[in-house]
């Protein structure tokens, strides 16, 4: 590989992370989990040692955990009582509805800047941490595109719209949500993703020269109370309450 490919190489390698981020936080589908180890297997060898371990394991839980068990905690973690919310707004000090509305449309405002949109059929899901993940992946993969082009200003850009947008919000808030899912879940597949997106949201920081203002814990609002409970098309059927999981 040419010097002059390399910059675009390294793009195309960050923006297959964020993606694989993003797969791994969304809800499950079925033959999701062979592709997920099958990703973070190809990219360890270009990853950062403090990022290479925890896709190592990641990728070892992927291949080891039965998918009905991932779904089963998805929707204990993140829809049943909201565990974990996986968004943006239930955490930190901006709650409630006004805070909440003014926090949704920085972020529309970022996707909407590069001509991005949530699907028609998951609304409202701006703040998602599978949709942060891919927003960043797309920023990554235009930065490359522009790099190949020679757009300089196209570079300059998508570059400060990657700092800016870790800086603003996904690196605000994801570390302390990567420790409260470590924490909350006994599922190896979990706890490796947990460490993983840490490590690679502090790494990239760090590589775009931003200092996120973090947050510490969960504001008073609650996404999930807004909308109806997700079923997992993989679950079983509802156990009875006795049967129920325990809280950990």
């Amino acid at each position: 590989m040419s010097a002059a490919e390399r910059p675009v190489q390294e793009r195309l390698e960050r923006a297959s992370l964020y993606r694989l981020l993003g797969g791994a936080l969304a809800r499950p589908q079925g033959e999701r989990l062979a592709e997920l180890a099958e990703a973070a297997e190809a990219l360890a060898p270009a990853v950062e040692p403090a990022v290479a371990e925890p896709l190592a394991r990641f990728a070892a839980a992927a291949r080891g955990t039965d998918a009905a068990a991932v779904c089963d905690e998805y929707v204990f973690l993140f829809d049943r009582g909201a565990k974990v919310p996986p968004y943006e707004g239930a955490w930190g000090e901006a709650p409630q509805l006004a805070g909440k509305a003014a926090l949704l449309a920085d972020v529309a405002g970022f996707y909407a800047a590069f001509g991005l949109v949530p699907g028609e059929s998951q609304p409202d899901v701006e703040d998602h941490i599978a949709a942060e993940c891919e927003f960043m992946s797309a920023l990554a993969l235009k930065e490359a595109y522009a790099l190949a082009e020679g757009d300089d200003e196209g570079v300059a850009i998508t570059s400060a719209a990657q700092s800016r947008f870790v800086g603003d919000h996904l690196g605000r808030w994801s570390g302390t949500f990567a420790d409260a899912l470590r924490d909350a879940s006994p599922l190896p597949y979990y706890g490796a993703l947990a460490d993983l997106l840490g490590a690679w949201v502090k790494a990239e920081s760090e590589r775009l020269g931003t200092t996120p203002s973090v947050v510490l814990g969960r504001s008073g609002y609650d996404p999930i109370q807004e909308a109806d409970a997700f079923s997992c098309p993989m679950a079983e059927p509802e156990p009875a309450p006795e049967d129920a999981r325990e809280e950990p």
